[in-house]
């Protein structure tokens, strides 16, 4: 990303909040300056203009499906962690939005395209779904380790020569989960990959 590139989004998002605004838009003014601020938070014209729209926006009721503007910012910065392929951390906040607005269409959306990105990182990581999980550990180190229950549970069925793509299906775990336990597995020294 070039120097200026990122300056020169925020003032386009600052200058946008202050068109919408200006045609009575108060909603999308404020929805770009919050991303304004996501991208620098300590951006002072659009903290200042916020305050004014704060101010000005009347208060109401939210229709089923729409995004509160706190799970509209969290969406916005997990948004900006895909964009800097901090996939975890995208899909950490997104589950917390995902608490507070269970019905927010966006997040559900948000979730299902980070975990898209995360499968494949994951399958990769695994070294594909061809490759075969071996234990590597003795059972008594591996009494030892504090793995996720999904983890512990993958052990259990790890038997060095079922690949990847069968233990997905013999885990009952959808796809996501199951790499996720594996790669668990794979970080804790409990079993290693081959081919």
């Amino acid at each position: 990303m070039a120097a200026g590139s990122k300056e020169d989004r925020i003032a386009r998002l600052v200058s946008e909040g202050l068109d919408h605004y200006g045609a009575g838009e108060i909603g999308r003014a404020i929805l770009a300056w919050e991303e304004a601020l996501i991208l620098d938070p300590d951006c002072t014209e659009a903290t200042d203009y916020l305050k004014t729209a704060d101010r000005r926006a009347a208060p109401r009721p939210m229709k089923k499906g729409e995004t509160s503007r706190a799970v509209r910012a969290v969406v916005l910065k997990a948004r900006q962690l895909t964009a800097d392929s901090d996939f975890e951390g995208a899909l950490d906040l997104l589950g917390s939005a995902a608490k507070a607005d269970p019905l927010s269409l966006e997040v559900q959306a948000g979730i299902e395209l980070v975990r898209s990105h995360l499968f494949r990182r994951l399958r990769d990581e695994v070294g594909g779904l061809a490759a075969v999980p071996v234990k590597k550990a003795q059972e008594e180190e591996l009494k030892k380790l504090d793995l996720p229950s999904d983890a512990g549970f993958m052990l259990t069925i790890v038997d060095g020569s079922t690949s990847v793509t069968d233990l997905i299906s013999a885990s009952g775990l959808d796809a996501f989960q199951a790499l996720r336990a594996l790669r668990a597995l794979i970080e804790a020294g409990a079993v290693g990959m081959e081919g």
